[in-house]
């Protein structure tokens, strides 16, 4: 297990106002008692190619953005649960903060074992997924709490949550910039992204900014108002 980075992953998320009312960031401190240890010891030997995190996350991405009559998080899998790890939840979310993104792999691998250290059930990703479902159903209403590990589970699952909902709806795979261009124009494709799910429109074009200014072109200033005072 890597206390370290849990410990810096804490330090890191209760840095950022805008996940800091999401987690429980206390609790990993807390959490880091006898059967996380053990749970540790349960999680060597299941890491030998370093992607158990990511099949982890991708786990989590599979139930909470399900395919059903449209795409989901398993249609765009591997490409998607790697650009979560390492680039949105590793650069966005923890800076590039390498402790403390080695603190949320850690936690991942727990994440799976934990199950079997409280005698809960299977390990995460040996789960079908109704008891996969049924497993972060728990988490949310706390029916951890005895085991010493709720806290911890908490914390990493809500940070997952969050992370691969944002990524999936950032319109996820046209979700880079055209570096240079005036317009970000998205491509046109049969294959639904979260926006399209979402029936969002996407960035302003040509037309759309020209519409605009023709119609904002007349708006009358009243003397005395500062339109740039947030309050008025």
């Amino acid at each position: 297990m890597n206390l370290p980075g849990l410990l810096e992953l804490q330090r890191e998320v209760s840095r950022r106002q805008f996940l800091s009312g999401l987690v429980r960031t206390v609790g990993v401190t807390l959490a880091l008692g006898p059967m996380v240890q053990k749970a540790a010891a349960e999680s060597a030997g299941r890491n030998q190619d370093g992607r158990l995190p990511y099949d982890v996350l991708g786990g989590i991405g599979r139930i909470v953005v399900p395919v059903d009559q449209d795409p989901g998080w398993e249609t765009f899998e591997p490409e998607i649960t790697d650009y979560a790890l390492d680039v949105f939840i590793g650069q966005v979310f923890l800076n590039g903060n390498g402790i403390a993104i080695g603190g949320f792999r850690s936690g991942l691998e727990l994440f799976n074992t934990i199950p079997v250290t409280v005698d809960y059930g299977r390990a995460f990703l040996e789960m079908i997924d109704s008891e996969k479902s049924k497993y972060f159903s728990d988490i949310l209403t706390r029916q951890f709490e005895n085991d010493g590990v709720q806290d911890l589970l908490d914390f990493i699952f809500i940070l997952s949550l969050v992370g691969t909902k944002a990524v999936f709806f950032s319109n996820f795979p046209r979700h880079q910039a055209q570096v240079g261009a005036e317009y970000q124009i998205l491509p046109a494709s049969s294959l639904k992204t979260g926006w399209d799910i979402m029936r969002w429109k996407g960035p302003v074009g040509p037309e759309e900014e020209q519409a605009l200014r023709a119609k904002f072109f007349d708006t009358p200033i009243i003397p005395g108002v500062d339109p740039k005072n947030p309050y008025v």
